[in-house]
């Protein structure tokens, strides 16, 4: 064999270029991991990094895991990864829990079932329930179902030997107890299972659990399965100090300047996918959030969902379960039968009896017999419908297991929605969600071997309140994440609010029932909230932290985090320079000039709409313009008259527009709210007394005055049943409507027999027509006296007013032509002469004359102040002039004024 000999030289000399090079390299390499070193960690680098070194990597929650998947895809070395690389921290910790074939696992379900069976057979707790009160048993079965879990830690000698006898004996029996149920159904905790490596455990893979510090649960996992070879833990890296958190006045400023700021990202080109917004506070800042959003035109994907009962088809079986509680209120029952989201068969029908309700101050109903609604609605059609809702509503909420409530359910359904499947509003199944759940209560019965559950609904219901549903929607928005799960998260624009003191800290507190005077480390309390904090400051992009001070709630603390690295900033707004939309359109309203702010691409929107409608200067605006000669004969019966009464005619004169409204349109006010005082039906039961009485009477004779009252005071008992029934309104009310009204019902009397003594009454709420054409004038008067009897022809007109009149005394210009119409009603239909025109007042307890004898010169000028206002009100009906006339006095309390737009609304 032949071999080649180097000489000596030239192999010296490539040994040296080999060292050299490996020495270079060596160098080299270890100046970049020193110079990586040096340099503050991202998350990105940070999770690429375990990457890079092919560990699995195990992330605080699923939603962070598929995060840096697609992030390490994008942005990564390698520009690929297996998904099995990352995972959650409940699916890694799932691999060390024991599965057991034959048993299932323990939910919240089966734990208020056990309770319930419980209480149920007789409870021997003496700590947590109060025998002298048994009533409170139903309320704590929530809470005792949640101690379930954490009992074998609160059962270990240390925790109980540092507790009171009472409490540790109920925390014994409870344990117990449950002990024995989960082994008598093949049912397990999984809380008190150990975690343990299965001898059949790869060990080849390595895991790192990231951001550990921020998972409570971590370190003991860790130590639980003796500290493995196989698995590290590595905590969230070094925070960014250059991030600090802006402090502002209250949640809306901090929320609008927020969105603000996104608003301008959008606008630059910034795609929605690049940022990422989290909040604390859910249940008050999310909907607020939501909201603005809306106004700015920012599109958000809300990823937690909300409750299953904020849904409509799940707030139609809670507000169920309300009218049943509040015995039928009409509060209840209009929250169930006015809500646009439940598809009624018989929308209308429900209308009219809340109208009818409304109308006869019906406030209560009962669970049993005979109610308000039976007795007073006065209309046998609604109270028979009544009366079958109010079955169908009791037998859902009475049902007593899973399958009865279902037919009942289903019964309701096919008799009051409209017939077809109802899913909830479009796109979302939240009504099917429901009967999922319901089957779900089902099994875990079977389970439980309960076969019954009295008031199941109500059970069902308080399963439903702490399931979400997540709406799937089509377009993508912004994703919207809780605090702390966004804490991790990374993006190239992260906004985080609500970051106060208490909103933001994050304390697993397993044994949270526990006396607060037992030391931490027994609780087992476990505080992330730094680790959260130092996670949210890093990223590769934009960071912007904030809290704000005060919300409704009340007044709120700055993080002690921030505050004792001083790292705070305060918000401090533009002076000077309007730089929010929302701002500049107001600025524009009232200054009419305009600032130098892009408008969103909803105010756009919204103004090319209104540029259409309001702002335009419409053809048939008649509150500026006549209205056209066609509209006039529709004014007009089939006689070609115009109909005016004294309602009428002073509408007329306080706007002639609304009384076109009123008589051209037909729009009416319909009043849905039983006012607590409704003093039109008062007013319309004391006009009933006075009306039976004198109508009982008719002479009056001042010697008859005891008997008077007498059967005043009678006549007021009668009509109070007839109105209000043997107990309505309510209870305080009916006795305030006793005590304000009746001892002065009777100070009639006396004003009768000062001005109408030995006077007879003729007639009562009487209607009178005139015509002069083309007017044709009506009016109906509560009670005409004649004041020489039996000729009749001197008569008295006296209408009742409950409150104070519109008029006291004649001036030159009139409030009110009711009883000068009266006068010329009476004068032209029954040839008499009307000497005295009296209001009387139940408030002041006296009357109000306005004139007194034939030819009085104010009754001389109320009829020639009436006379001007048919002739002027004539020819502009005639002219079709009754355009608006605004004044602050009469538009504040018009029904009509949202459709006039005259004033208190944009020209």
């Amino acid at each position: 064999m032949l071999k080649a000999v180097l000489p000596a030289s030239v192999s010296f000399c490539i040994k040296f270029l080999l060292s050299f090079s490996m020495t270079y390299a060596h160098r080299t390499h270890k100046h970049d991991i020193l110079q990586r070193m040096s340099l503050p960690q991202t998350k990105r680098s940070y999770v690429h990094q375990a990457f890079n070194q092919g560990l699995i990597c195990v992330f605080p929650t699923e939603v962070a895991a598929r995060s840096y998947l697609v992030d390490y895809a994008l942005h990564g070395k390698h520009h690929a990864i297996l998904a099995e690389r990352a995972i959650s921290y409940d699916t890694f910790r799932g691999y060390f829990l024991p599965h057991r074939e034959t048993m299932a696992p323990a939910n919240s379900l089966t734990r208020q079932l056990f309770i319930h069976q419980l209480l149920e057979a007789g409870s021997l707790l003496r700590f947590f329930l109060n025998p002298a009160y048994p009533e409170m048993n139903n309320r704590m079965k929530g809470y005792l179902a949640k101690l379930l879990p954490s009992l074998q830690e609160a059962c270990e000698a240390e925790v109980l030997s540092n507790l009171d006898a009472p409490m540790r004996q109920d925390l014994l029996v409870l344990y117990q107890h449950y002990l024995q149920f989960l082994d008598e159904h093949q049912l397990f905790e999984p809380r008190y299972e150990k975690p343990s490596i299965p001898d059949d455990w790869d060990r080849s893979p390595s895991y790192c659990v990231l951001f550990s510090d921020t998972n409570p649960e971590a370190a003991s996992l860790y130590d639980q399965l003796g500290r493995p070879s196989f698995m590290e833990l590595r905590p969230t890296p070094g925070e960014d100090p250059s991030v600090s958190l802006e402090v502002f006045p209250n949640h809306l400023v901090e929320i609008k300047q927020t969105l603000k700021r996104v608003r301008e990202l959008l606008d630059s080109g910034v795609e929605t996918h690049q940022i990422v917004i989290g909040s604390t506070a859910e249940e008050t800042l999310m909907d607020v959030l939501r909201e603005e959003a809306l106004l700015y035109g920012i599109p958000l994907t809300i990823r937690e969902g909300k409750s299953v009962l904020a849904y409509s088809s799940g707030r139609f079986l809670n507000l169920i379960q309300e009218v049943h509680d509040e015995q039928f209120s009409l509060e209840s029952l209009k929250s169930l039968l006015l809500d646009p989201g439940i598809p009624w068969a018989e929308g209308e029908k429900h209308r009219r009896f809340i109208k009818r309700a409304v109308k006869q101050s019906v406030m209560h109903g009962s669970l049993y017999g005979e109610d308000q609604y039976s007795s007073l609605l006065g209309d046998n059609e609604l109270q028979r419908w009544y009366e079958g809702l109010k079955q169908s509503i009791i037998a859902i909420v009475q049902a007593e297991d899973i399958e009865d409530l279902r037919r009942k359910l289903n019964h309701f359904q096919d008799t009051y929605f409209i017939p077809t499947q109802w899913v909830g509003t479009p796109g979302e199944d939240v009504y099917a969600f429901c009967l999922d759940a319901m089957g779900q209560v089902k099994e875990a019965m079977e389970k439980t071997g309960i076969t019954a559950y009295p008031k199941i609904f109500s059970f069902l219901l308080s399963f439903l309140e702490n399931k979400r549903y997540v709406f799937q929607q089509k377009s993508e928005g912004i994703a919207v994440y809780r605090w702390p799960q966004v804490s991790v998260l990374n993006a190239d624009y992260l906004f985080i609010l609500g970051l106060d003191q208490e909103g933001a800290r994050c304390v697993e507190r397993p044994l949270e029932f526990l006396p607060q005077q037992i030391e931490k480390a027994l609780r087992r309390e476990v505080d992330t909230s730094e680790a959260q904090f130092r996670a949210a400051t890093l990223g590769e992009g934009k960071r912007y932290l904030s809290c704000h001070m005060r919300r409704y709630e009340g007044e709120l603390m700055v993080p002690s985090y921030f505050l004792q690295h001083e790292r705070l900033t305060m918000y401090e707004g533009e002076q000077d320079a309007i730089t929010d939309p929302m701002a500049a359109e107001l600025f524009l309203y009232e200054h009419a000039a305009l600032p130098p702010v892009k408008a969103t691409a909803s105010q756009r929107d919204w103004f090319l709409a209104a540029k259409k409608t309001v702002l335009s200067e419409r053809a048939d605006d008649y509150t500026r313009h006549p209205i056209k000669v066609d509209l006039i004969a529709r004014l007009k019966d089939e006689q070609g008259r115009f109909h005016f009464s004294p309602t009428g005619i002073d509408q007329f004169d306080h706007c002639p527009y609304a009384w076109l409204a009123r008589y051209l349109y037909g729009l009416t006010t319909e009043e849905y709210e039983v006012q607590p005082v409704d003093h039109q039906r008062i007013g319309m039961f004391l006009h009933t007394v006075y009306q039976r009485f004198f109508s009982e009477i008719r002479d009056y004779d001042p010697q008859a005055m005891e008997m008077y009252k007498e059967r005043l005071y009678a006549l007021f008992d009668e009509c109070l049943v007839s109105y209000f029934g043997e107990h309505g309104p309510s209870p305080s009310m009916r006795s305030w409507i006793i005590a304000s009204y009746k001892e002065k019902i009777i100070s009639i009397l006396a004003g009768e027999a000062a001005l109408f003594a030995h006077g007879r009454s003729v007639a009562f709420e009487a209607t009178y027509e005139v015509e002069q054409f083309p007017l044709l004038l009506n009016g109906r008067i509560d009670r005409v006296v004649s004041l020489n009897p039996p000729e009749n022809t001197q008569v008295a007109v006296i209408d009742y007013k409950k409150g104070n009149p519109d008029v006291k005394r004649v001036t030159e210009h009139l409030e009110s032509y009711q009883l000068p119409l009266y006068r010329f009603l009476l004068t032209h239909s029954n040839a008499v002469s009307v000497v005295n025109a009296s209001y009387y007042s139940i408030k002041d307890e006296k009357y109000y004359t306005l004139w007194d004898y034939e030819d009085d010169p104010f009754a001389i000028l109320c009829d020639e102040q009436l006379q001007q206002r048919l002739d002027s009100l004539l020819e502009a009906v005639q002219g079709g002039h009754l355009m608006a006339t605004p004044s602050k006095k009469h538009c504040g309390t018009c029904p009509y004024r949202s459709l006039c737009r005259r004033r208190y609304a944009t020209p």
